[in-house]
């Protein structure tokens, strides 16, 4: 189907099961944000095939750990990459899910980088958010034209994680009730309370190993 080529098999789904209709719904999910690090520079660097090329392998690999593990992509802009783990469908364990494709994606992003590594070209990092609560989740747009997306603090949270991780120089930022909510606490480690831009309440991050 076409269609599955533009949306998510979940996001198609819920349009079968239920319909189209703007609007959203409160659910509880765990939101990750994805950057590369240094894009800017890296496509100036390249001419523009290349870097679709690259753009095109990457979310290859970004989406087979993201997919696997019961998250949909919601947005790609750029480089970025917006993800949702317990909507348009609920997902049990949801933040478990999440951490777990985010481990995946740095896994594959090392291998890729030996392939790259061999060829002389520079490696690719990433930086990656999560956090974890209650969203606004549904079809934005207009009658025309839409897509399934989410809104809320925890949206926004995850952002500013994925963002400071080049501040912290790691790769996966999670919040408190992300940590809160996975099974396997061992491979956290409490940042404490950074400040972050746009976020007003003091919130408890950590980082997580990706072994």
């Amino acid at each position: 189907m076409l269609l599955r080529r533009f949306a998510t098999s979940e996001v198609v789904e819920d349009l079968q099961e239920s319909g189209f209709a703007l609007g959203g719904s409160r659910v509880h999910v765990s939101v990750l944000f994805c950057d590369i690090r240094g894009f800017t520079s890296l496509s100036e660097s390249q001419p523009p095939e290349e870097t679709i090329e690259l753009l095109n392998t990457y979310y290859s690999l970004m989406f087979e750990a993201i997919e696997s593990h019961g998250g949909i992509v919601t947005m790609m802009i750029g480089d970025g990459l917006m993800v949702l783990f317990g909507a348009p469908k609920p997902l049990e364990n949801h933040a478990d899910c999440a951490v777990a494709a985010a481990k995946v994606m740095i896994h594959l992003l090392d291998k890729f980088n030996v392939g790259r590594v061999a060829i002389d070209k520079p490696e690719i990092n990433i930086g990656i958010g999560i956090a974890t609560g209650e969203v606004i989740a549904g079809y934005a747009g207009t009658q025309d034209r839409a897509t399934y997306t989410c809104i809320g603090d925890k949206v926004n949270l995850a952002a500013r994680l994925e963002a400071h991780t080049k501040i912290e120089n790691c790769s996966i930022l999670i919040d408190n009730a992300t940590r809160d909510a996975i099974i396997d606490k061992n491979n956290t480690e409490v940042i404490g309370y950074p400040s972050l831009k746009g976020i007003s309440e003091p919130v408890a991050v950590f980082s997580v190993s990706p072994s």
